[in-house]
């Protein structure tokens, strides 16, 4: 009489075993890599706000006012900021700024939602900066970025 198998072998097992293995770490690393290319434009983002609210500061201490515009806080004009935060969209987020009542806001949004960046980002002379995580704009009522 012949015996019948069933199930898998020892072996069969620790090769499908290595198999797994073997794609989960080629996987792993691309998945987090496609995550972290999407937070590395939302954390320069932040960084370049960060730096136009210094630049902010020292043109109201020196002018007396807040600049209306990138362009008045750039190399050619104030020289407080490079020339490379002069331009709107930086690294997939556009950057507006305006002038209001009692200082400016600065809004950065990504240029395209999800392949550029998640979050959009406000901040205002109070130096603060807020996230709204979607495609609504950040404002200052939006959670404080962490």
């Amino acid at each position: 009489m012949r015996y019948r198998q069933r199930g898998f072998s020892v072996v069969e097992l620790v090769v499908v075993a290595v198999i797994v293995g073997i794609i989960a770490a080629i996987a792993v690393p691309a998945l987090r890599s496609g995550h972290l290319a999407v937070r590395a434009p939302e954390a320069k983002a932040v960084r370049e706000m960060q730096l136009v609210v210094r630049a902010q500061k020292q043109y109201r201490a020196r002018f007396g006012k807040y600049a209306a515009t990138l362009d008045q806080l750039g190399p050619g004009a104030a020289a407080l900021i490079p020339a490379s935060l002069v331009s709107p969209e930086k690294e997939g987020y556009q950057f507006a700024m305006v002038l209001t009542r009692g200082g400016y806001a600065l809004l950065a949004s990504p240029r395209i939602y999800v392949l550029d960046g998640r979050r959009t980002f406000y901040v205002n002379q109070d130096g603060v900066v807020h996230e709204s995580r979607g495609e609504r704009p950040a404002s200052a009522d939006s959670p404080v970025f962490r």
